[in-house]
């Protein structure tokens, strides 16, 4: 009797492995929007601060120079804000990475296992053939 066949568990892991794989691209394309969006706001306070020191060289009012101030405050936490989803987001795509690393490795033993097994059956069904080709070499030599 032919033994458990491993074709359904293998494209089940297969399957596990594809679901890794687009979970570890979601991941990085969430990484990357992130770290697009803290480039932005690096920008927009690097111009913002560079705004203040022309006008601040040129001379203005303090109720402008207020605003200036509480908007780079603002700009400043959420600089902060953003490093800290980016970091978030880099710690999400390794540990996808490791996820989508380890189910490749056990769909790789799965595919050696099942390997394995139909060499042996394969083995097991040239006994057998083998077997029967002598018994039949036997019977005729006996006529």
């Amino acid at each position: 009797m032919k033994p458990f066949s491993l074709d359904t568990v293998l494209d089940f892991r297969i399957q596990l492995e594809k679901l890794a794989l687009n979970r570890l691209y979601a991941a990085e394309k969430e990484r990357s929007e992130a770290l697009l969006q803290l480039q932005r706001h690096e920008a927009a306070f690097m111009a913002m601060v560079q705004d203040l020191a022309r006008l601040q060289a040129n001379g203005m009012d303090i109720g402008e120079m207020i605003r200036y101030d509480e908007m780079i405050d603002v700009l400043n936490a959420t600089l902060h804000r953003l490093r800290i989803v980016l970091t978030e987001k880099e710690e999400s795509v390794k540990r996808e990475r490791e996820f989508a690393v380890q189910k490749s490795k056990e769909r790789k033993v799965m595919e050696k296992l099942k390997e394995k097994q139909n060499a042996a059956w394969q083995r097991h069904l040239n006994k057998k053939e083998a077997a029967v080709l002598d018994e039949i070499a036997v019977i005729f030599h006996e006529r």
